[in-house]
C-alpha cells in the first residue's frame, strides 16, 4: 500500500453524501458534500455522487485530476445490509487502490466513540441502534424501516401526527392549535388528507415531526407523542445493553436528536454520551485501520 497518498472517508445516505480527505496519518485535510448515495437509490447513482463529492474535495486542495489509484476509501453507506447491493458497489469500484464498505450505522459508531467499542442510537428521519462489543460481536436493534420500525424517529412522530389528523377530521379528537398547524400541511378534509398521504414516504412523514416538537411544551397530545418517542429510544438502549450493562451509548443525529432529549427518561439519558466525531470521520477511521493493519 506504499503507493497510497490519500485516505478518504465517505458518509452516504438518502439525502446526501459527505466526504473527508486525509493524509496517510489520518489527519483530515478537507471536507466536501454531494448528492444522495444510499445504495437503494441505485449503485451507479451512488458512485456518481460519491466521486463528484471526492473530486470537489480535491479541488479545494488544488488537485484538479486526482489519481484514485493513489487513494484508499472507507465507506459508511445506507443500504449495505443488502448484501447484493454492497457486492455490486464493490464490484464497480472506479479505481481506488483499496475500499472498505460498511453500514452508515457502523461508521457512525466508530466516529461517535473515536474508534473504540460502544453503542449508538441514531435518531433522525429514521432510527437504529448499533453496538460493537469488546468481544467483537456486533448488534443491530430496530432500523427495520418505514413504516413498521424507526421507533422514536421523525417518521415515527409523523405517523402519530397524521393519525391524529385523521381523528380530528372524523371528529374523534378536538381541533387545537397543534392540530391546526398539522392540517395546514396535510389539509383538513378526507379528500386532502388522502391526497397528502398518497405521496407519504418516510421523509414526508418525518416532515411533520418539527410541528410535534414545536407544540411539545404547550400541547398535551404532542408532549405525549414525544414522551412515547423518548421511551422508545430508551428501549433500544436497553436491548443494546442486554448482555453489556455498562456499554457506553452515544445519542447521534441532527436537530431531532437534540430536540427529543428532554423527553427521554432521565436516568437513561444520564447514562448516554454525545458523539465524539461524526460518521464521515468514522469512515476515515475504518480505512485508516485497514491500510495500517
Amino acid at each position: 500500500m506504499s503507493n497510497i497518498e490519500y485516505l478518504i472517508g465517505v458518509d452516504g445516505g438518502g439525502t446526501g453524501t459527505r466526504i473527508c480527505i486525509a493524509d496517510l496519518s489520518g489527519k483530515e485535510l478537507v471536507r466536501a458534500d454531494g448528492g444522495a448515495s444510499a445504495l437503494g437509490q441505485g449503485i451507479d447513482k451512488a458512485w456518481t455522487n460519491i466521486t463528484l463529492a471526492i473530486r470537489a474535495g480535491f479541488e479545494k486542495l488544488g488537485v484538479e485530476r486526482p489519481d484514485f489509484s493513489r487513494c484508499a476509501a472507507g465507506f459508511g453507506l445506507s443500504g449495505v445490509t443488502v448484501k447484493a447491493w454492497a457486492q455490486e458497489f464493490e464490484n464497480k469500484n472506479p479505481g481506488f487502490a483499496r475500499i472498505v464498505v460498511e453500514t452508515d450505522g457502523f461508521s457512525t459508531l466508530l466516529g461517535a466513540h473515536n474508534g473504540a467499542h460502544g453503542g449508538i442510537i441514531a435518531i433522525g428521519t429514521g432510527s437504529i441502534g448499533e453496538a460493537w462489543l469488546p468481544d467483537g460481536k456486533r448488534l443491530e436493534v430496530g432500523g427495520w424501516g418505514f413504516p413498521t420500525s424507526d421507533e422514536g424517529s421523525g417518521a415515527y412522530l409523523g405517523l402519530k401526527a397524521i393519525n391524529l389528523v385523521q381523528r380530528v377530521v372524523d371528529g374523534r379528537a378536538p381541533h387545537t392549535p397543534f392540530t391546526r398547524k398539522l392540517t395546514s400541511v396535510t389539509g383538513d378534509s378526507r379528500e386532502t388528507v388522502f391526497e397528502w398521504m398518497a405521496g407519504m414516504k418516510q421523509g414526508e412523514c418525518a416532515s411533520l415531526s418539527p410541528i410535534v416538537v414545536e407544540f411539545g411544551q404547550s400541547d398535551e397530545t404532542a408532549r405525549h407523542f414525544l414522551h412515547e418517542a423518548g421511551r422508545e429510544i430508551e428501549i433500544i438502549g436497553q436491548a443494546l445493553r442486554a448482555d453489556a450493562p455498562s456499554l457506553p451509548i452515544a445519542l447521534c443525529g441532527g436537530g431531532l436528536s437534540q430536540a427529543i432529549r428532554p423527553y427521554i427518561p432521565a436516568a437513561f439519558l444520564a447514562s448516554t454520551t454525545l458523539p465524539v466525531k461524526d460518521s464521515c470521520a468514522g469512515a476515515l477511521i475504518l480505512i485508516h485501520r485497514a491500510v495500517s493493519a
